[in-house]
């Protein structure tokens, strides 16, 4: 290699170099698809501690409340969805309930975004399949939706029914139907 191809080669390198250190202050900002899957990650997470909260027995009205949105709570139409009254409410609906210790597993995929519906506001959609040791599963259609910063529950639907026995994603078809 002449003196000259190597000079060349040295300024070609040092170029890069330079293209490449000013290009990297964009990655510390993260991408829409790392946005998207923290966003997925969030949605499942709320969906998760929710239906755990709902299933476990006895149910924690507490904790379900907490993630509810005030719209979605039972107590909306009497005092406005206030975080008491909620509790009171579900405590009062689940006062029959006995104590299972049988293992609970929650599993949440079908992560999406769903359109909004009658009174329902756009969102994202999810399916939570639970099932208990020694039972069948069941599973649920959730609405979360953004209230603030944190996603809350809006809307809760079986999706167990005989039209959905055979398909592996009703979630936004069981939220665009529910009442």
């Amino acid at each position: 290699m002449t003196a000259r191809h190597a000079l060349t080669a040295a300024a070609a390198a040092a170029a890069l170099l330079t293209l490449s250190a000013c290009s990297s202050s964009d990655d510390s900002k993260p991408s829409g698809q790392d946005t998207a899957q923290q966003e997925t990650k969030e949605v499942a997470s709320v969906a998760k501690s929710y239906m755990t909260a709902w299933m476990s027995r006895p149910s924690q009205p507490k904790q379900m409340c907490e993630l509810e949105t005030k719209a979605a709570r039972p107590n909306y139409s009497k005092d406005g969805g206030s975080l008491e009254g909620c509790v009171t409410t579900y405590t009062g609906y689940f006062a029959d309930q006995k104590a299972d210790n049988t293992t609970l597993t929650v599993a949440i995929d079908h992560v999406q975004d769903v359109a909004a519906s009658g009174t329902r506001p756009a969102g994202k959609g999810a399916l939570a399949t639970c099932k208990r040791v020694g039972g069948e599963p069941f599973r649920y259609a959730l609405r979360l939706v953004k209230e603030g910063s944190a996603w809350r529950i809006a809307q809760s639907a079986e999706a167990d029914g005989d039209q959905y026995a055979h398909t592996a994603d009703p979630v936004a078809d069981v939220l665009a139907n529910a009442s």
